[in-house]
């Protein structure tokens, strides 16, 4: 999935619109509520996308990565069912979710920076 046109940014944009409302108001895990999905890559031939999702720090979704992973890849199913109904695509590609931690990663950053710049400021 590492060849990107203009056509799979394009479906794969599509995909990101339409997933994340789908992903937080449809689906009965109420933990699904506090995930974002972050990018959607789809592959050259547009039969699979690799979804990119975080979930929002300090939540019982950001407790639980796995368990949502497992809700995530159960409901693959039937968020591509619904894509295909609102998304003028041929085909709808397989799903495949992914847990990105780059949000977690600048957040630790930031505070790792804030602490620096706090600490260095005290000892003056």
């Amino acid at each position: 999935m590492s060849q990107e046109t203009s056509r799979t940014r394009r479906v794969g944009e599509l995909i990101q619109q339409e997933l994340g409302p789908l992903v937080q108001n449809d689906l009965r895990d109420e933990r699904l509520a506090w995930v974002s999905i972050l990018k959607v890559d789809v592959a050259p031939d547009l039969k699979s996308a690799r979804v990119h999702y975080s979930c929002m720090p300090g939540t019982e979704a950001d407790a639980h990565r796995e368990e949502v992973q497992e809700s995530l890849e159960r409901a693959a199913g039937y968020l591509q069912h619904q894509l295909g109904r609102r998304l003028s695509l041929r085909a709808i590609p397989h799903l495949y979710f992914a847990y990105d931690d780059s949000l977690e990663q600048g957040d630790r950053m930031n505070r790792l920076l804030r602490s620096l710049h706090d600490g260095g400021s005290d000892g003056e």
